[in-house]
């Protein structure tokens, strides 16, 4: 019964922190926030988590999870960006493009994806996507008007085969 209870604790405490993230940016909450949205004291959180950015690699571990399981390899390698936007939540991704303008929530998560990525890699050619998706990720950072990635997918993917960015001649 003790574990039964463990796992919907720890259960709680994901969904309330993804619920936040629905509505605040990550730098902004705190552990407090957690705890009193969750209706929890410190120390419950603290069994489950050290702190809030583990609970957010454990929130990324779990997506992962779930879209490995789902991810058609080949497709992933011919667009990327598109096969993620297929198996997402319209949703899911409107919180990502807002929690995105969060540098701290920015570094966290593409550094959690980045690591769970590489270790269900199966090929060095999957590496390397894996890469030039984050060379990306960096052009577009650095835009003064960043492109979306709920919404401009095919553009990214464009970049990935063509290996040219939009406006850059060479």
């Amino acid at each position: 019964m003790a574990n039964k209870t463990y796992t919907l604790m720890h259960e709680h405490l994901l969904d309330t922190a993804g619920d936040l993230l629905t509505k605040m940016p990550f730098s902004k909450i705190t552990v407090k926030h957690i705890c009193e949205e969750a209706e929890v004291n410190r120390n419950t959180f603290y069994r489950h988590f050290d702190d809030k950015f583990e609970l957010l690699d454990v929130i990324v571990k779990e997506a992962m999870t779930i879209l490995s399981n789902q991810i058609d390899i080949d497709s992933f390698q011919d667009a990327p960006f598109t096969t993620i936007n297929e198996f997402t939540f319209p949703d899911s991704l409107s919180v990502l493009d807002f929690q995105l303008e969060d540098k701290v929530f920015e570094e966290q998560f593409y550094n959690a994806v980045f690591r769970e990525l590489t270790a269900m890699a199966s090929s060095s050619d999957i590496l390397w996507l894996l890469g030039n998706m984050q060379v990306i990720r960096i052009w577009n950072s650095s835009l003064p008007k960043p492109y979306s990635f709920q919404k401009d997918y095919a553009l990214f993917d464009q970049i990935i085969r063509e290996k040219k960015f939009p406006g850059i001649d060479k």
